[in-house]
């Protein structure tokens, strides 16, 4: 009779064989996991820059300020709907994402009147830009239910424009005639899908995104001073 036979070490190579299978697999996992979350993320900056370039050009050829004549002090006021209707066509652009203004997401519009050296940021009154959580109790801003939910609004905190007057001049020609700008910017934390525990250790969630577009715009080129 034949006794079968034992190869001195053949079980000790096949136990290091599938624990590196097992490390192999490991990695690969946590590559293809880290290029799913990834590309959610990329989708979603795409999506939220979108917003920001069709909000600047939804208001291209619309009027941020008109002269009011009513005494006793006439002059230039701001028109509130130009920055409530370009915030909404950014977030109607950027759905299916809604923004979520108590996770630090914010729409900051900003107009500028530029003549040479000198600078005007408008609306006349936000240094750092017209904000929509300052602005999340205009109606028509509540109207649209489909993009803007009111309660995740109810403790948030106002972003600031990235750009200072300054920033936005340097960025002009200085042979430039006088001129209007518009500037669109959007901050948005990005909820990762996964949530890893191992990308926890090394990448924040949610995942902050900020896009911005600047266009011309020709309603707020400098004029003169109309005469009351």
């Amino acid at each position: 009779m034949i006794k079968d036979s034992v190869i001195p070490g053949r079980s000790r190579q096949h136990g290091q064989s599938f624990v590196e299978l097992m490390l192999v697999v490991l990695i690969l996992a946590l590559m293809v996991s880290g290029v799913v979350e990834f590309g959610y993320l990329l989708n979603s900056y795409l999506k939220v820059l979108d917003g920001t370039r069709e909000g600047a050009r939804y208001s291209n050829m619309d009027v941020a300020f008109v002269y009011d004549d009513t005494p006793p002090t006439p002059g230039y006021v701001s028109v509130q709907s130009f920055y409530v209707n370009t915030a909404i066509q950014a977030m109607r652009v950027m759905s299916p994402i809604v923004l979520n203004g108590n996770r630090g997401d914010d729409i900051v519009i900003s107009v500028f009147t530029i003549s040479g050296s000198s600078i005007v940021r408008w609306p006349l009154g936000y240094a750092f830009g017209w904000n929509l959580c300052d602005n999340r109790l205009d109606p028509v801003v509540q109207s649209e239910t489909n993009i803007f939910q009111i309660a995740n609004w109810n403790t948030c905190t106002p972003k600031r424009s990235h750009f200072t007057d300054a920033q936005i001049q340097a960025l002009m020609d200085a042979s430039a005639p006088a001129s209007g700008v518009l500037l669109v910017e959007a901050y948005y934390n990005y909820p990762q899908i996964l949530k890893l525990p191992v990308f926890a250790q090394v990448i924040p969630d949610p995942i902050p995104v900020y896009t911005y577009s600047v266009m011309p715009l020709t309603s707020a080129e400098p004029t003169p001073t109309p005469i009351p």
